[in-house]
């Protein structure tokens, strides 16, 4: 195995991407995890991980630690708002955890040597390091050194509220609801569940206020089915709101010493459950580019068609799942599938 010619590494940013880097890498080389706002770790509701995103943290011994939180998604299928099943249910085979319980595993199995500062990177350039990670989110500073022609974070129309069931919602109810211009999700895992929203909006800047989004989402909604209605009634003082943001296509990931991954790289509409799972994938998969001493641009070839092609295609489903002209006709073509489905369409 050749051996690798970076020895030291830094990485803006201490979400699930730059943690599980540092974790996967920080035996080999001489990490730095710089993190501007440690006390984000506390915040967040469940993230969703593919089976693929769950073997790679299995690999790095991460898994054990967060096996008690992870919860299996439960079956769900879509609704329109009025909660007319337009789907058949179905597994999708995946698992959420808590976002702070992972971070948190991510941190206990951070190798003895890797240092964690506090502190904001503005010039990432001025990093003294063989290589600058950007794992520094969809406002990432590193992505204008990799890509700048496509540097900055593009705003969609959307905002987004999230929180947390006090009670696992009823199976049959579990799934998401397509409007026009409007969307809601409820998760079951466990006994518990979550829930989220999308409507198109307009807010102040971030941070938003969570009162005034709710406002807004009860009028979106004051036509859904009352199971919608009653979650925003009853929504507490977790929930989030935040601005829809996605990073920008990028044709690549790396230029010179600076490498971007996460959502720095491919940060996409939620619609897919896939933002997590890709972060973790990226990681592992450039650590062990490096170990190996692997150029950056193989790692490059394999990571950016798969990510770019969920970042596209998640965006897709969220303009399908909220078309306002077309919805109609959405509606009839996917009642269609549920037809065929025969007498299995109306199972939870």
């Amino acid at each position: 195995m050749a051996r690798s010619p970076v020895r030291r590494v830094a990485v803006v940013g201490g979400g699930i991407a730059g943690l599980t880097l540092a974790v996967a890498l920080g035996r080999d080389v001489e990490v730095v995890v710089h993190e501007a706002d440690p006390g984000r770790a506390g915040a967040g509701s469940s993230l969703v991980l593919w089976r693929s995103a769950g073997r790679a943290l299995d690999r790095l011994g991460v898994l054990d630690a967060v096996r008690h939180d992870l919860r299996p998604v439960g079956r769900g299928r879509l609704f329109d708002l009025a909660g007319r099943p337009l789907t058949s249910a179905h597994d999708p085979g995946l698992a959420a955890v808590p976002r702070p319980a992972l971070l948190a595993a991510l941190a206990a199995a951070l190798p003895r040597g890797v240092r964690r500062v506090e502190d904001e990177v503005t010039a990432p350039e001025d990093l003294d390091a063989d290589l600058v990670v950007g794992a520094d989110g969809v406002r990432s500073r590193v992505r204008g050194l990799v890509d700048p022609a496509r540097s900055a974070r593009r705003s969609t129309p959307y905002l987004a509220l999230r929180g947390v069931l006090p009670r696992a919602p009823e199976p049959d109810r579990v799934g998401e609801y397509w409007g026009p211009g409007a969307l809601f999700g409820l998760v079951a895992f466990g006994d518990g569940g979550s829930w989220f929203t999308t409507h198109r909006g307009a807010a102040g800047p971030e941070p938003l206020d969570v009162p005034a989004v709710l406002a807004q989402a009860r009028t979106a909604f004051g036509d859904a089915h009352p199971a919608l209605r009653r979650t925003l009634a009853e929504a507490g003082p977790g929930t989030s709101a935040t601005r829809v943001w996605v990073a920008p296509p990028l044709r690549r990931y790396t230029r010179g010493r600076y490498v971007v991954l996460g959502d720095a790289a491919h940060a996409m509409t939620p619609n897919l459950g896939r933002g997590a799972g890709e972060a973790v994938l990226d990681a592992v998969s450039l650590a062990a580019a490096l170990r190996a001493g692997a150029p950056l641009a193989r790692w490059e070839a394999r990571r950016l068609p798969v990510t770019q092609a969920a970042r596209a295609a998640s965006g897709v489903v969220m303009r399908t799942a909220l078309l306002r002209r077309g919805a109609p006709v959405r509606d009839a073509v996917l009642r269609v599938s549920l037809a065929g489905a025969g007498p299995r369409a109306g199972r939870g």
